[in-house]
Order: C-alpha cells, then sequence, then structure tokens
C-alpha cells in the first residue's frame, strides 16, 4: 500500500477550505469508485485507485499560475477515456490514442491539451507514468513524491 499520509491535511470537504493552501484535494467515497468503474468496463489502475481511497483527486501547487496541476476525478478519466462529455470531439485526445493504443489512461493534466498518462495494468504493484511516449516515472507514487519535491518537475519533462 502506498503512504500518501503528507498530502491528508490537503483534503478539503467544500470550497470555503480552499484558500491558502499549496494543493487541493476532494475525497472520493469508494463506492463511487465502484460505480465509476462499472461505466468504465475495466478496473482503474490500483495505484491510482488507491491514491484516490487515501487522498482523492484534485490540484497540486495551486499557488503557480502556469499549469493546471490536475489529478482528474474517476468520472473525469471515465469521460476521457470515453470521450465523453467536454471530451467528445476534443482533437488533442487523438495523439494520445494514436500513442497509447488502449494500454493507458489519461489521468493528470499538466495544461490545456496536456495529460499524463498511467499503464493500465500495473507490474510488481506499480503502474508506470508517461509524458507522451516517454516513461517519466515506474509508479504513481514515485511520480507524486517528485512532485511534492519539485513543483517546476512537469515544466522540466
Amino acid at each position: 500500500m502506498l503512504d500518501f499520509r503528507t498530502l491528508i491535511p490537503f483534503r478539503v470537504n467544500n470550497t470555503a477550505d480552499e484558500n491558502n493552501r499549496d494543493h487541493i484535494f476532494y475525497p472520493v467515497d469508494s463506492d463511487r469508485i465502484k460505480v465509476i468503474v462499472e461505466n468504465l468496463g475495466f478496473s482503474l489502475p490500483e495505484e491510482l485507485i488507491d491514491f484516490y481511497q487515501k487522498i482523492g483527486y484534485g490540484f497540486f501547487w495551486q499557488k503557480n499560475m502556469d499549469s493546471f496541476d490536475r489529478l482528474l476525478s474517476p468520472l473525469q478519466v471515465v469521460q476521457i477515456t470515453l470521450k465523453e462529455d467536454h471530451y467528445e470531439g476534443d482533437p488533442d485526445l487523438e495523439v494520445y490514442d494514436d500513442m497509447y493504443d488502449g494500454d493507458k489512461l489519461l489521468f493528470f493534466e499538466i495544461n490545456e491539451g496536456v495529460y499524463l498518462a498511467i499503464d493500465k495494468e500495473a507490474k510488481n504493484g506499480k503502474n508506470k507514468i508517461y509524458y507522451f511516449d516517454t516513461e517519466v516515472f515506474d509508479s504513481l507514487e514515485s511520480f507524486i513524491n517528485a512532485f511534492l519535491a519539485n513543483q517546476n518537475l512537469l515544466n522540466e519533462l
């Protein structure tokens, strides 16, 4: 199991709690994850489910306005994967479809139309992270830890 205890103080329950935080995460109910996985038709990556259950989804480095740095919600992962809602007809996603051939899921938005992807299948309990077609981390945990240590990490990729 992954240890993300350092992020627990950044969980919020409403928008009034968001002020003056470096990171903002919204809790995800385990039952909600199950419903979303049923809609997706396959399971989400193990590490991503673990993060959702322990921390949730939301924004890193909110005081840095250079990028979104948004870990998508489970619902957004489904919508972007199935090209539903505002992702329907998004031409930016065609690049990822061609590149990943269904093996990876977009889960983290850096900027509009620019995402990180995660392997659907874990190897030794880890899901690799990709920036376009380049593997940048061997696991979600290593990505999160490196990103927490360096808010400019994604600009350096």
